[in-house]
């Protein structure tokens, strides 16, 4: 029975989609395509079955497109709304870290402000202390261990300190006369730093001004564009004393002008402390010839005499006037063997008619430090030797610094 009903309805599909030719004439040939009952069939099933998809799917979007719009608007919404928040969250975080880091900034500025007064306080003290303890002391040392002594008396009236065990809380419970006190206190060792560096100062200027050059003019040509600066004390907006109390005008100025005076006191002893003061002999010598006009020893007429000779025993140990960097060391045309050394400021030393050379170009010496021995090399009658300094290329009379050097004691 399915076999009939298989045959019916395939001779049905037959009569509906009979076997159909297609023919096609090009050229005077013709060709055809048969298409058969099962490609018309499967066709129209494909057609029918696409059909069918695309009316389910019209139907779907007619009646779910409303839905989907409205579940799109919902998540727009939920993306709006999250991002809103992000951006608030964000907004806070950067609020509070602003917030954070400005209150970290000023508390640092103010511990770095207090700091510095602290730090420029205490080295003030200790310049004090340094220079006069108690009382102003009468022959301060140098940074090399030697002693300045007082070229000029010293202050016979020292400034008295207060006692520093004053127990401020119990000065007052007012806050703003506990900080008047401790400005008081701050005045006090500020006027001690005042009155230790001026009279440490004129000590050192009484001192110098006996080698009769210009002091300011040497100190600045020492520099040569390092070794520069001073305590900077920023005090301006200061959180904790902006309330009524002015420091910018009283401490600011009176630590700027002691700051001022301390790093002219150091200029001046570090010049003290590699300038060529020193005597060039150790050991016994006595001067045979000032710097200055006298009659030459060879050929008996006047002729300029640009150092001081210094006579001793044979080979007696010549010694370097200060500090410095050899610049020469060797023979020089009427010096014989001789020995230059660079102190800087524009100072130039020169050790002639040596025996023998103990140090070479480029060396570093030291005050004190051998050069050579004494001799009578070069134009020289005898054994002595002809010192010779030389500031800016001109010669000097080395009488003159050590005549300075007199107050300068190892």
């Amino acid at each position: 029975m399915f076999s009939r009903l298989k045959l019916a309805v395939w001779g049905t599909a037959q009569r509906w989609f009979p076997d159909r030719q297609i023919y096609h004439r090009s050229d005077g040939q013709v060709r055809y395509f048969a298409i058969s009952t099962a490609v018309q069939i499967s066709a129209l099933l494909s057609a029918a079955v696409l059909a069918c998809w695309l009316c389910y799917s019209t139907v779907s979007v007619a009646f779910h497109g409303q839905a989907l719009a409205a579940k799109d608007a919902e998540i727009e919404r939920e993306r709006i709304n999250l991002n809103r928040m992000v951006a608030e969250a964000q907004a806070s975080e950067a609020t509070a870290y602003s917030f954070m880091e400005s209150r970290m900034e000023e508390f640092d500025r103010a511990a770095y402000e207090f700091q510095m007064r602290h730090e420029t306080l205490s080295q003030l003290v200790e310049f004090a202390e340094q220079l006069s303890g108690n009382e102003m002391a009468p022959s301060p040392a140098l940074a090399d261990d030697r002693v300045l002594m007082a070229a000029t008396p010293a202050d016979p009236t020292p400034r008295m300190a207060r006692d520093p065990l004053v127990n401020i809380a119990a000065l007052s419970e007012s806050p703003e006369d506990q900080i008047s006190y401790l400005m008081g206190e701050q005045d006090n060792v500020l006027a001690q730093a005042e009155d230790a560096t001026e009279a440490r100062l004129e000590n050192l200027r009484a001192v110098l001004r006996l080698t009769g050059l210009d002091i300011d003019h040497v100190v600045s040509s020492g520099h040569d564009g390092e070794e520069q600066g001073g305590p900077y004390i920023p005090i301006n907006d200061t959180p904790l004393f902006s309330d009524g109390w002015d420091l910018e005008a009283e401490f600011s100025s009176r630590i700027t002008r002691v700051a001022a005076r301390m790093l002219e006191v150091e200029e001046l002893e570090r010049f003290i402390e590699t300038g060529p003061l020193g005597i060039p002999v150790d050991a016994a010598y006595r001067r045979t010839s000032p710097f200055g006009v006298r009659l030459d020893p060879f050929n008996r007429r006047a002729t300029q005499h640009r150092g001081i000779d210094f006579a001793a025993y044979r080979r007696a140990p010549i010694v370097a006037t200060g500090p410095g960097r050899v610049i020469y060391a060797g023979w020089r045309n009427g010096y014989g063997r001789t020995v230059e050394i660079d102190h800087g400021y524009g100072f130039v030393t020169r050790y002639g008619h040596m025996n023998e050379i103990a140090v070479r170009r480029g060396d570093t010496v030291e005050r004190g430090q051998q050069v050579g021995g004494m001799g009578s090399t070069g134009r020289s009658t005898a054994t002595h030797l002809h010192y010779e300094i030389w500031y800016e290329g001109s010669a000097i009379d080395p009488d003159r610094l050590l005549r300075a050097g007199q107050y300068v004691q190892g």
